[in-house]
């Protein structure tokens, strides 16, 4: 896709801008922040922007991104500000629901004293999204400490194929983390909070 869109002579293709996100987040869950950085770059290229925030296309998508990258390599000290972004009002509604509840569990993994008011608004998310479901349930069960929430939440990320995302869940599971590190090492995936630089 770079590849033709430099080919082209890099028009402006601000609605492809959210793959690169993508991309973004695959390095940032491989543990590649230089690697993520580049296609966060990459994504704002696109968008003809310097601010995710500021392309209707991109900012829900880079919200998502940000803040599950965030989560996964335990880059907390600008939770409130990405929770923040997560949450804003995005001029298209397409990945809002991703941006959404991911906002809500980074709020309550860096334990904001929003959190319960963050996963309380994402809730309309789940019904209508098998993903958002499972993280929410995710997110409940760290917040409230709920073993059967985040095993819910293991099976639901496993109904849909989510294999990284099962396997962060069951670290959560103290007779089960192993398999879920199997699993990270079988994928490639750094393991959640392992030290990266800053994304």
């Amino acid at each position: 896709m770079w590849g033709n869109w430099q080919r082209d002579g890099s028009p402006a293709r601000e609605w492809l801008s959210p793959h690169a996100a993508a991309a973004a987040l695959a390095h940032g869950m491989l543990g590649e922040p230089e690697h993520s950085r580049m296609w966060r770059t990459r994504a704002c290229e696109l968008a003809r922007v310097d601010d995710p925030a500021d392309s209707a296309f991109l900012a829900a998508a880079a919200a998502f991104v940000d803040a599950r990258v965030a989560i996964h390599a335990g880059l907390l000290t600008e939770a409130a500000e990405l929770v923040d972004r997560a949450c804003a009002t995005f001029g298209r509604p397409w990945h809002e629901g991703y941006a959404r509840v991911t906002g809500a569990e980074l709020a309550v993994v860096a334990g904001l004293p929003d959190a319960a008011e963050r996963l309380a608004g994402a809730e309309r998310y789940g019904p209508e999204n098998e993903w958002a479901a499972a993280c929410l349930s995710r997110a409940h069960g760290r917040h409230d400490g709920d073993p059967a929430a985040i095993t819910t939440a293991a099976a639901g990320f496993e109904r849909i194929g989510a294999r990284a995302e099962r396997a962060c869940t069951l670290l959560l599971l103290p007779d089960r983390a192993d398999e879920g590190r199997a699993e990270l090492r079988l994928l490639g995936c750094a393991l959640p909070g392992e030290p990266v630089e800053r994304i």
